[in-house]
């Protein structure tokens, strides 16, 4: 993917990061909203729920928008293959099914940065705990559906889904570990502008 050898050990990752690195900070954000915050473990509970729902939208439509980019000319290939596009190329590759800490450490310096502005610091440690369970959700979903092959009815479901959008519709079916919200948008099967 990268000529340099040394990013390129970097963007190969093993499929517990998120959750060693982000699972400390949900728990943190929780404990801080609860004992430091005094905002009371019932709305913490309710802010983390709809943080939870937020990032799922926020994935389905990073996946639609971001990483199935329109491609027009050399340098947006480029970085539709260095976002999204190496996956599809090699979606049996487990090292590279999660994001590598570089980038997701930068996105997450954005994210608290972004509930801070938008929440205040008295009251973004719901929120931003349910966001970032959300994210690593997604990172484990998303590893899972392609490294195993799921016995339970719901993740064979969710498996199904994610496949159909990798070998027959790259165009539908964008939410990994939110299939649902394809249903919401009506992108299930329905065909739309092609991102290669």
């Amino acid at each position: 993917m990268f000529e340099s050898d040394l990013i390129e050990r970097f963007s190969r990752v093993h499929p517990a990061t998120p959750a060693v690195l982000y699972l400390p900070l949900v728990a943190y954000a929780c404990y801080r909203g609860v004992f430091i915050e005094n905002i009371g473990a019932g709305w913490i509970a309710l802010h983390f729920l709809a943080g939870y729902v937020a990032w799922t939208f926020f994935e389905y439509w990073m996946h639609r928008l971001l990483f199935h980019l329109p491609v027009k000319g050399p340098k947006t290939a480029r970085i539709y293959f260095i976002l999204h596009g190496v996956h599809h190329d090699y979606p049996w590759d487990e090292t590279r099914l999660v994001m590598p800490p570089g980038a997701s450490l930068l996105l997450c310096a954005l994210t608290l940065a972004g509930f801070y502005a938008g929440f205040g610091s008295h009251t973004m440690w719901g929120p931003l705990a349910g966001f970032v369970f959300g994210y690593v959700t997604y990172d484990t979903v998303h590893w899972y559906v392609h490294a195993c092959a799921p016995k339970n009815r719901f993740f064979a479901w969710v498996r199904r889904e994610h496949l159909i959008h990798h070998f027959k519709d790259s165009h539908s079916r964008f939410g990994v570990s939110c299939p649902w919200l394809d249903y919401v948008f009506k992108t299930q099967g329905q065909a739309g502008p092609r991102s290669k």
